[in-house]
């Protein structure tokens, strides 16, 4: 991919959007896999369509699952516009997985042998907007005096690698565990639920950097929640989902305030 494409590609798509911006829920939430789109430009990474639109490209169900939450809780969502697949917003971008050369089981030829100026020229469309994006809002809410916390909205596949995952939604922490301990026993609650502590992934698997970034660095409680898509695929499976975890995000939130002096530090 030539660098006249690149920037042509970034001279004509915005890669964050921020939906209910003014919202006037306490909590935010961010969906760094929002979107499979590839501009034209890209040639779709050398890909099929079939397999951009798999898990791959993107987190399927999460949007709307984020935009189902962002109505029940009155909350400003902040989103991806492109597929993870061109970077990966939710890694430092100097990461070995910010850019994948494979993707599970499918190689991307699109991202083979990139050279340090187009790594950097997608890093500044791409990862410097989004995350500047959520910098603005949260340092705005900050200034007007308003509590805040951030969610973070993933899905996982069911099966990965030929392994089956047996959860239905995992929930994920870090440090402050003050969101995630409250959400935990909420869905715990419930017999016919297997919930996920850390599982399927952990922030040691390096899948905590917008939260880390804009959360824990500035002592704002949090939780990453990773939802089976399997489940959140239709519109019915994501209101339920949305009805499960919005009063569950706000008790937790209304939780940790109460619990604020005790997040740990780095």
């Amino acid at each position: 991919m030539s660098v006249a494409m690149v920037s042509a590609a970034h001279d004509r798509h915005a890669p964050v959007a921020v939906e209910n911006g003014v919202g006037t829920g306490a909590l935010v939430l961010v969906c760094d896999h929002a979107s499979h789109f590839i501009p034209a430009q890209y040639a779709g990474l050398g890909l099929a369509d079939e397999d951009r639109q798999r898990h791959i490209g993107w987190d399927i169900g999460a949007l709307e699952l984020s935009r189902q939450l962002s109505q029940r809780l009155d909350a400003p969502l902040l989103h991806t516009t492109l597929s993870r697949l061109l970077l990966d917003v939710n890694r430092q971008p100097d990461a070995h997985d910010a850019i994948v050369g494979v993707s599970e089981d499918i190689a991307i030829p699109g991202n083979h042998a990139l050279g340090a100026e187009e790594r950097a020229l997608r890093c500044d469309w791409i990862y410097r907007p989004y995350h500047a994006a959520i910098e603005t809002l949260i340092a705005q809410r900050i200034a007007d005096a308003r509590p805040v916390g951030v969610v973070a909205v993933h899905s996982f596949t069911p099966l990965y690698r030929g392994q089956l995952r047996p959860w239905q939604i995992g929930v994920l922490s870090q440090r402050d565990r003050r969101m995630a301990d409250a959400v935990l026993d909420g869905l715990r609650g419930d017999n016919e639920l297997l919930v996920g502590d850390n599982q399927p992934y952990a922030p040691t698997d390096g899948v905590y950097h917008t939260l880390e970034r804009h959360a824990e660095a500035h002592g704002l409680p949090c939780v990453m929640l990773e939802v089976r898509n399997d489940l959140i695929r239709n519109t019915p499976g994501q209101a339920a989902w949305a009805d499960r975890l919005a009063p569950l995000l706000q008790h937790a939130f209304e939780s940790a305030i109460r619990k604020q002096g005790a997040v740990p530090q780095p």
